[in-house]
């Protein structure tokens, strides 16, 4: 056995961060397989064989960054430490000392992505749903681990290597790992894989080629799959032939190669001299460093503690920018933003190309470096933190008289940093716009990225100096810290903490339109923040004082005249909050079924006429619909009872059944109308309503019923009464139902089947109302447009049509002409003469 691999093994077992580096990996895996839905195929399950070699095959890129960070912890360690000119001096050979070395790295490399796959094991399997498949077959796993995740383990730690041992420059590993990333995705862009479903569909021959030239195997993989049929996708191994088999033997002969490069290239005698010189030339500048001193006085007052902030701050920042991490980081996120936004511009072949906007640019930095930006701060904080203590200056630094200013310090240059990685991302946008010929620049949208991104990682930056001043050990603190990432911030924040308000760390989910901007999800998500800040200054000034017991009438009066201004603005920020159970939507649900599915099979009434009034107000985020449906017992049967539907959104202000003989008013969501004389055949009756509806940002907003500032457009008729049965109430997940003693959910209308029917048309009769400066416009042909008071009137009337209308309403430019005899009306942002 190698000495030097028990010597590193040994070392490494021993590490508190080791412990934290597995469980974090292992709760990254189970979030992975639990959360993730990746569309491979119509009928395809998540856990069958095809998916989870996709899946394993892509977490394996996480091997990149393991490989990088690991190498730059142990395949420099000797150097760093100074140790090599101590271990050189034992009699041991070249071959001797870099097997040692290599199989120690490898093996830290790959067992990290084991536990990884083992966590993803775990969390896809307790996860129930008609997309996964109800029984556990560990193959399935196994297989792609090793031809995929232990092949490019050994690809990416031989490389990693090569360049470790030929070059000594941490720079360089980086960038050489961030290299293949790049390789492969441009390969992927060519191999017509699920992950770059967007992409233009590619030629037998370019696919042939991403299959050989992918050096992480997933293109082979899909290659010699793609003539798959859905149950063999479900229940077969790709084999470990064809394209799969050779585009392997290939990076494994690559990996051989660069291990045999790694040994005539590496030499001791290189890094004794290397290191030698550099100790005289840092001796040889001590020499100039003696000067004349002279005594100051000493000034302890505010201006002085904020100097000594800027001062802490400053020796931070230098730190920062001089590393090589921050150049490396800076280039991971640049490029994997820059592969949204282009993804984003082009869409594909589905949808097709937007503009390059500078809110399609900042929503997208919105979208994808919130949680990237978590993850970094939550090691750059740990990092400068724990600086002092490492390097044995803490006991000095802890002697000084503004000691305690080094956590304002911290946050202000972890702040700055935000700032840094923001405005990159700002720049990189600029440049796609310039790019792509969008020269129209919205800074409303790009500050949006400040307050949607940039000041909650500043908040959870100062929540993270609070974790590891208040623990003791520096590996506890960042495990503790990533944990924190987890389970405040992102999907699983959601679940954990169910009330909105708490989370004060996480991201926007709204748009960005030309028409509204953020809307008021801006005064919103600024009134959660306040909240937060509130919060955090409060922890920060009441922490040390209870820590030192040297309360200060002054600090605790601000304290909590912070966390008091926070809790007012996050009581503004709940107003009209309406809390989601979805425990309690699936009994519901279950209640209607049960209840009502009877009336899938009894005759119910149909809609035959609609006259409606739609009273807009845009600048309250609110409508109100007054309706009359006309309907009629078609069929030859009595009607003795009839279901009305209403939606539940939508509040019930009155509404009434009314027949001949009698009315019937209702106020619950689902009512069931007993009538005293059966509706014969051919009969009509009617159903008046008023209805009303109002949202508020902290309840988001639905795409099809967003009444907003500017840019209203409502597909109106899914909001209006429905009558009978409504299938579409019914759970879903077989596994649910079977719980439930549903028996089987009604069939789905086939793709041949016709889309509509005679019954299903109406004729309507639409007036809609907005603010004066707005232009309502909706379904069907204007007959009639007027001005009331500080309201603008449209009246649209058309028949024959089915029950779906829309309506819109938005401060238009307009344009219009007549072509023989038609009148045709062009309505447009005034933003789009300037693109």
């Amino acid at each position: 056995m190698n000495p030097l691999f028990l010597f590193e093994a040994k070392r490494s077992s021993k590490h508190w961060l080791s412990y934290l580096v597995a469980i974090t990996l292992v709760m990254l895996g189970v979030f992975c397989g639990n959360q993730f839905n990746l569309s491979v195929g119509e009928g395809i399950y998540l856990n069958s064989p095809y998916t989870i070699g996709f899946m394993i095959g892509m977490l394996s890129l996480s091997i990149l960054f393991l490989a990088i960070i690991y190498a730059n912890q142990q395949l420099f360690k000797d150097w760093d430490s100074k140790f090599d000119s101590i271990l050189f001096s034992f009699p041991f050979s070249k071959w001797t000392y870099l097997t040692g070395k290599f199989i120690s790295y490898f093996l830290q490399t790959f067992l990290s992505f084991v536990l990884l796959i083992s966590g993803f094991i775990i969390g896809q399997n307790i996860r129930t749903g008609t997309e996964i498949q109800p029984y556990f077959n560990l193959w399935y796993y196994i297989y792609p681990l090793f031809i995929l995740g232990f092949i490019n383990c050994f690809l990416v730690c031989s490389l990693l290597f090569l360049i470790s041992f030929s070059t000594k420059r941490k720079l360089l590993v980086v960038v050489g790992g961030l290299l293949l990333y790049v390789l492969y995705m441009v390969v992927l862009l060519f191999s017509n894989s699920p992950f770059m479903a967007g992409s233009l569909p590619q030629s037998e021959k370019a696919q042939q080629l991403s299959a050989l030239l992918d050096p992480f195997g997933i293109s082979s993989y899909f290659f010699d799959a793609k003539e798959y049929t859905i149950h063999q996708k479900n229940k077969l191994v790709v084999p470990f032939s064809g394209y799969l088999l050779i585009n392997r033997s290939i990076f494994i002969i690559l990996s051989i190669l660069f291990l045999v490069l790694s040994y005539r290239f590496f030499s001791f005698r290189g890094l004794s001299n290397k290191k030698s010189k550099k100790k005289n030339e840092s001796f040889a500048s001590l020499k100039t460093i003696i000067s004349d001193y002279h005594i100051t006085q000493s000034d302890f007052g505010s201006i002085t503690s904020f100097k000594s902030v800027l001062s802490f701050a400053k020796i931070d920042l230098i730190y920062l920018f001089k590393s090589i991490t921050i150049i490396a980081i800076s280039i991971l996120l640049l490029f994997a933003v820059g592969m949204e936004m282009y993804a984003e511009i082009e869409k594909g072949i589905r949808l097709p190309q937007k503009y390059a906007s500078s809110g399609l640019m900042a929503t997208t930095i919105s979208e994808n470096f919130h949680f990237i930006g978590l993850l970094i701060m939550t090691y750059f904080i740990n990092d400068l933190y724990w600086r002092s203590q490492s390097s044995g200056f803490y006991m000095i630094e802890k002697s000084t008289y503004f000691s305690s200013n080094k956590l304002g310090g911290h946050f202000l240059s972890a702040s700055i940093l935000i700032f840094f990685f923001t405005g990159i991302h700002i720049i990189e946008g600029l440049i796609f716009q310039l790019g792509y010929r969008y020269f129209h620049i919205d800074w409303s949208a790009y500050l949006g990225t400040i307050l949607f991104n940039t000041l909650p990682l500043i908040l959870f930056s100062g929540f993270l100096l609070l974790i590891n001043d208040s623990i003791k050990n520096r590996f506890v603190a960042l495990g503790i810290s990533v944990l924190a990432v987890f389970l405040l911030t992102g999907p699983i924040s959601k679940k954990v903490i169910t009330y909105p308000l708490l989370r004060i760390f996480s991201d926007f989910k709204g748009v960005y339109s030309d028409f509204n901007g953020y809307g008021i999800y801006e005064n919103s998500f600024a009134g959660r923040l306040l909240f937060g800040a509130g919060l955090i200054i409060f922890l920060w000034i009441i922490l040390p004082l209870i820590k030192t017991k040297k309360w200060t009438i002054k600090k605790t009066i601000f304290a909590f005249i912070m966390l008091v201004t926070g809790m007012i603005s996050g009581s503004l920020f709940m107003r009209g909050f309406i809390p989601h159970d979805d425990e309690e939507t699936i009994i519901k649900a279950v209640h209607y079924e049960k209840k009502f599915r009877v009336y899938e099979n009894l005759p119910q009434p149909t809609i035959t006429d609609v006259v409606t009034e739609i009273m807009l107000h845009p600048s309250e985020n609110s409508y109100i619909i007054e309706g009359k449906y006309t309907l009629i017992n078609d069929t030859d049967k009595m009607m003795e009872k009839v279901l009305i539907n209403f939606n539940p959104n939508l509040k019930i202000q009155s509404a009434v059944f009314a027949t001949s003989f009698e009315s019937k008013k209702m106020s619950a969501e689902v009512t069931e109308i007993h009538l005293k004389r059966s509706l014969q055949p051919n009969e009509t009756a009617t159903l008046n309503f008023r209805l009303s509806y109002q949202w508020v940002a902290v309840n988001g907003h639905e795409s099809f019923n967003a009444i907003i500032e500017n840019g209203s457009f409502m597909r109106i008729s899914r909001y209006y009464p429905s009558i009978g049965y409504q299938k579409s109430y019914e759970i879903e997940d077989e596994k649910r139902r079977k719980d439930f003693k549903l028996g089987k959910a009604s069939k789905l209308k086939r793709l041949e089947a016709q889309e509509v029917f005679k019954k299903d048309f109406i004729n309507l009769n639409m007036t809609v109302s907005t603010e004066k400066d707005q232009t309502a416009i909706g379904t069907g042909d204007l007959i009639k447009q007027w001005t009331n008071g500080n309201r603008n009137y449209f009246q649209y009337k058309v028949n024959s049509i089915p029950f779906r209308f829309a309506v819109s309403s938005a401060s238009y430019m307009h344009k219009g002409t007549n072509y023989k005899g038609i009148a045709i009306n062009l309505y447009y942002h005034q933003n789009i003469l300037k693109t």
